[in-house]
Formats: C-alpha cells, sequence, structure tokens
C-alpha cells in the first residue's frame, strides 16, 4: 500500500471529536487574534479621562481608567456623565493632510454625544424618547479635520454619556486616528457582534425547528429539551443586537436575560439524557432554577438591582461548570462518539461562556468588546446538529433492521400458515372424499341394493314359475337408480339447467307413458355453489320424487317446469294442473301421507335451500329456491 493512500486511511479512521477538537483551537486562536487590545495602525488609544459626574446631587471630578463601567463603581453610578480625553500629543492636524479622522467607540452606553473643542460632531439616541441601548453595537464617528487646533495640547475631546439602570453603561477604550483604519477595526467588531449574532440566531432557529418536529413526531423528551433550549437562544440572540427594540426596557432586559436561563438550563437538562444520567440533586436543583428564574429576575427588574443580575449570572456560571466537571466524569465508565463529542464542544462553550463573564461582568483583563460565547454557541450548534442528525439516522437504521426482521418473521408466519392451510385443504378434500364415499355407499345400498333384493325375492318365492315382467320391471327401476347416480357423478358446476337437462332425459319416457305433457320453461340461470356430486343427487331425488307424485296421485294432464333469476336467488318451480295438494293427502293411505315431502324437506335442508308445496288451483306447485352466496366450508372448521 502507497504512503498517501495509508496516511488517507488513517485520517479517514480518526474519530469525529478529534477533528472537532482540532477545529476549536483554531477558532479560539482567531478568537484571540480578533480580541487583540493593541491600537490599531494609524490610530492612538486613549486609556485615561477625567469624568464629571453628579453623585447624590453633589457634582463630582475624578480621573478613571478606560474601560470604565459604571456598574462597578461603588456606590453604583447612574445618570449623566461627561468624559474629557486627553488628544494624542502625535495626532496633529497637518496642512495639507485630506485624510479624515475617526473616533472608534467599542462600547459607549447607552446614549452620547461626542464635542470637538466645544462643537457636538455627534448625537446617538440622546433625545431618543423610547428605549435605546448604542453599547449593543460598536460606534465609530468621524471628526472634522478643520475643527483641530494647531497645538494638540489646545484640543478638547469630550464624550458625554447617558446611562441605562442595570446595563452596562460607561465608556470602553477609545481609539482615535485615521478614519480608514478603523473603519476597518469597526467593521471586524461588527461582524463578531452583530452579523455573527445574527447568523447563530438563524442557525439555532433552524435547528430548533428540527427538533420540534421531531419531537412533535417521536414524543422524545430529548428532542422537546433540544427545541426549547435553541429556540430560548434564538429569542436571546434576536434581542441582543437590537439598538431600539419595538418594547419597554424592562421588558426587553427580562426576555434577554430569561431566555439565556431558559437555553442553559434546557440545555444541561439536554445534555443528561444523551448522556443517560441517572435522577440526581444537581437535575433537581437545574430544574429549580428553571422555576425560580422567572421570579428572581422579575424582581431583579423591578428594584433595578444589578448586583442580584450578578449573583444570578455566577449562579448559572457555577452551574456550567459543575455540568462540565460531571461530563468528565462521566467519561470514566466510557462514552460513544457522540458523547465524546458533546464534551468537546461543550467545554469550549462553557469556556467561552465564563470567559465572557469573567472579562465583562468580573472586570478580569481581557477585551470585554469580542464576546466569544456567540460564536461558541455556533460550534455547539454544529455540534448538537451533528448529534441530532447521527441520533435519527441510528434510529431509522435500527428501525430499518426491526422492519426487516419484522418482514422475516412476517414471512415465515406466511409459509407456516400456508403450510398449514394446505394441510386443512388437504383435510378437507379427504374428509369431503371420505363423505362421498359413505354417501354414495348409502345410496347405492339404499337405492340399488334395494331394488336387487326386492328383485331376488320375487325370483326365489316364485319357484319355478318366475313373473318375468315384474323382474324386469324391478331391474328396470335399479338400473335407472345407478344411472342416476352415475349422472350426479358428472361435472356439472352448479349449472342447473344442465342438471335438469339431464334429469328430463331419465323422466320424459314416464311422462309420455302416462299421457303428461312436459311443458319446459328452463331458462339460463348464475351458477349455484355448493352443487357438487352430492347436491345434485340431492336434486334428482327431489325432483323424482316430486314427478312420482305427480304421476301416481295427482291425475295431471300438464307439467311444467320453470327457472327464474331473483337476483341473489335462483327459483325452480314444479306446477301441475293435477286435483291439488288437499285431494292427494286425503288418496293417500293412513300413515303414508306426508312421507315424500318429508324426504324433499330433509333433503333440500341439506342443501341449504328452502322448498314449499303450495296450491295452484289448479293443480300443485312445488317451490325450490336456490341461495347464490355460500359460506365457505372451512369457516366452519
Amino acid at each position: 500500500m502507497s504512503w498517501p493512500a495509508s496516511l488517507s486511511r488513517r485520517l479517514l479512521a480518526t474519530p469525529a471529536y478529534w477533528w472537532a477538537g482540532m477545529l476549536l483551537l483554531v477558532l479560539i486562536g482567531g478568537l484571540v487574534w480578533v480580541s487583540r487590545t493593541d491600537p490599531v495602525a494609524g490610530a492612538y488609544a486613549i486609556r485615561q479621562a477625567v469624568v464629571e459626574h453628579e453623585q447624590a446631587g453633589v457634582p463630582r471630578v475624578s480621573t478613571v481608567e478606560l474601560p470604565h463601567v459604571w456598574d462597578d463603581q461603588s456606590p453604583r453610578w447612574e445618570g449623566q456623565a461627561r468624559y474629557r480625553l486627553a488628544w494624542p500629543e502625535a495626532l496633529v492636524a497637518g496642512q495639507g493632510d485630506a485624510r479624515p479622522l475617526g473616533l472608534l467607540l467599542p462600547r459607549v452606553g447607552a446614549r452620547y454625544r461626542v464635542w470637538l473643542n466645544g462643537q457636538e460632531v455627534a448625537d446617538r439616541f440622546w433625545s431618543y424618547e423610547g428605549f435605546a441601548d448604542a453599547s449593543l453595537v460598536p460606534q465609530i464617528v468621524s471628526l472634522p479635520r478643520a475643527w483641530l487646533a494647531a497645538d494638540p495640547k489646545d484640543n478638547r475631546l469630550e464624550i458625554e454619556v447617558q446611562g441605562q439602570p442595570l446595563r452596562k453603561s460607561g465608556l470602553s477604550l477609545v481609539q482615535v486616528g485615521d478614519h480608514d483604519a478603523l473603519k476597518q477595526r469597526h467593521a471586524q467588531l461588527m461582524w463578531w457582534q452583530v452579523y455573527a449574532t445574527w447568523m447563530v440566531a438563524a442557525c439555532s432557529l433552524m435547528l430548533g425547528l428540527m427538533a420540534l418536529l421531531l419531537w412533535l413526531n417521536t414524543h422524545e423528551r430529548l428532542f422537546g429539551l433540544l427545541a426549547a433550549a435553541t429556540f430560548a437562544w434564538t429569542i436571546r440572540l434576536v434581542l441582543t443586537p437590537l439598538e431600539t427594540p419595538p418594547m419597554s426596557f424592562e421588558l426587553w432586559y427580562y426576555l434577554q436575560k430569561l431566555s439565556f436561563t431558559v437555553y442553559c438550563g434546557c440545555l444541561y437538562l439536554f445534555m443528561w439524557d444523551l448522556f443517560d444520567y441517572r435522577q440526581g440533586l444537581i437535575r433537581s436543583f437545574v430544574n429549580g432554577l428553571l422555576i425560580v428564574g422567572p421570579v428572581w429576575l422579575a424582581v431583579t427588574v423591578y428594584f433595578n438591582n444589578y448586583t442580584m443580575y450578578q449573583i444570578w449570572m455566577a449562579i448559572i456560571t457555577l452551574t456550567s461548570v459543575v455540568a462540565l466537571v460531571k461530563l468528565f466524569h462521566r467519561a470514566r465508565w466510557g462514552l460513544d462518539a457522540n458523547q465524546r463529542l458533546m464534551v468537546v464542544f461543550g467545554a469550549a462553550t462553557m469556556a467561552t461562556g465564563v470567559r465572557d463573564f469573567a472579562v465583562v461582568n468580573m472586570g478580569l483583563p481581557g477585551d470585554a468588546d469580542i464576546r466569544w460565547m456567540t460564536v461558541g454557541s455556533l460550534m455547539l450548534m454544529y455540534a448538537l446538529g451533528w448529534v441530532l442528525v447521527r441520533r435519527v439516522s441510528s434510529a431509522m437504521e435500527q428501525v430499518r433492521l426491526l422492519n426487516a426482521e419484522l418482514s422475516q418473521k412476517v414471512g415465515e408466519r406466511e409459509d407456516e400458515l400456508q403450510r398449514l392451510f394446505e394441510r386443512l385443504r388437504l383435510v378437507e378434500s379427504q374428509r369431503v372424499l371420505e363423505a362421498e364415499r359413505r354417501r354414495l355407499t348409502r345410496d347405492m345400498h339404499d337405492g340399488l341394493g334395494s331394488q336387487l333384493v326386492q328383485a331376488l325375492n320375487v325370483v326365489r318365492g316364485s319357484g319355478q314359475q318366475v313373473d318375468s315382467s315384474a323382474v324386469a320391471a324391478m331391474l328396470n327401476h335399479a338400473l335407472e337408480d345407478l344411472r342416476m347416480t352415475l349422472d350426479s357423478l358428472e361435472p356439472m358446476d352448479g349449472d342447473l339447467p344442465t342438471i335438469l337437462g339431464t334429469l328430463r332425459q331419465r323422466i320424459a319416457p314416464a311422462l309420455q307413458a302416462a299421457r303428461v305433457e312436459l311443458d319446459w320453461q328452463v331458462e339460463e340461470v348464475p351458477p349455484i355453489p355448493g352443487l357438487e356430486a352430492r347436491g345434485v343427487l340431492h336434486v334428482f331425488r327431489c325432483l323424482q320424487e316430486v314427478f312420482a307424485n305427480i304421476l301416481k296421485h295427482a291425475q295431471a294432464g300438464r307439467v311444467t317446469v320453470i327457472t327464474r333469476d331473483l337476483g341473489g336467488q335462483v327459483e325452480l318451480c314444479v306446477r301441475d294442473d293435477g286435483v291439488g295438494l288437499g285431494a292427494v293427502r286425503r288418496a293417500s293411505a293412513p300413515g303414508s301421507g306426508g312421507r315424500g315431502m318429508g324426504n324433499i324437506r330433509l333433503r333440500a335442508a341439506e342443501l341449504g335451500v328452502a322448498v314449499s308445496f303450495e296450491d295452484a288451483r289448479p293443480g300443485t306447485c312445488v317451490r325450490f329456491t336456490f341461495p347464490l352466496q355460500q359460506p365457505d366450508p372451512l369457516a366452519a372448521h
């Protein structure tokens, strides 16, 4: 294997969290470089100012170091203050120098005015009636060279500041010099403080919508916590760079601080679920913070108490540090790739948050104009998105495997059911064959066997003088019975006209001998289910009994056979013009009346066919009604 191929394989085998860690080092290195406090080339940094300020109604003048934060003073400053800045001696108004001068104010708030040699050169929200805060966006002011004095010592640069309670009022490090050079620095600050904030807000919103959709579909707590955290962070980011929010300061401040609290709390609970921690005191504490937070911040806003906010931020920061320690503590039991990735990005993001709190709120050395946590949260958003995608991909893979396993089991069950069905079919076929065998045996015994026994008895009882005509009649009757049985075995597929046509060939000679006219009105009807060999023989026997009664008792001269399709049923009617049903019953021998009709009813019942005997006046009508739908014989088993 070649050396480049071996190297590429090793690089691809490197875990994602190693690449993430190296990326974080590069980004943090970039933040350190951007956050440098050295003066811009071509400009001068002013690090000291004389401040005129009224405290408790008493005007005071004091010298302060820049950056100067009012909330760090004891007692805390409020109202207005005028900063007098010493003009850099090296910055002179050279003759013929047309380069514009500029004043860079990375942080000044909340409203300000700039004066150069007694003339106002800038006014930012000084008389604005609503809530405004210029400290949310870096400021750059153009200074007219024509207003400068020949001697730098005679130049007077003054910045008048109007503070806002609970905000970081005051003045940051000021740089004055070449406008173009300061504009480049201003563009960097705008990118890191404003544009990056909007970009992170958009990413957070997209991630929140994705997590919300997943939560609505899965109802998994993990996705719900992630959606809540990202939506809260989106609200905070959207509110951060607004210089003139469309709301009161109290509402803006409350929403911005509360959204940060919800973000930290829900993110911690998300990490807790992701790492599958047990229920513990820390988690209960975080839940308590989410409950207490809205009340604490409301009290902070109501009393304008910046100390309460510092305490609250210290609690959140301490909780974040404890969470980070627990993440590393959890690593002793082993972490998967997603959890290791979250440890790397979580540690980096919390480090940026601790850095911002220490520099901005605690006054530790560093450039407070660049907030690291915004970029840190962007890195965390990417990590959360990666974990979200990996988790969904893993869930989809599990679903795919479960579906494959389910399909395999369903296939196995289908094969098993098919085998059972074939066995049932075989058993049913054997049962039908056995039933058919018993039926044929019974029919031949009751019909053909009975006729042959009677003929044999006649021969034996006649001695030497055999009544050949009687024996011939009996044998002919037995032969007809055998033919009828054999006809019933022919496949007719429930075709009633074919069945009746077969029967007609058997009964027509007898009707002609008795001089009974046959009116055949059999029309095509739908096939009747269930008329297999057994059913066909039952139909033959029933009609044989009907025609026997007509020839024997009805004294009819005409017989009509009719079939009709009634829609869902097929009707067969055999009607004669004889003496009628009542006369036949009266003429029957005592004890024998109704035996033939009883046999017809029994056979019809076995077929599931309705039968009725009606007076036709004149004559009798025997009506059979065949259903066109029958239940599956296997359904009863």
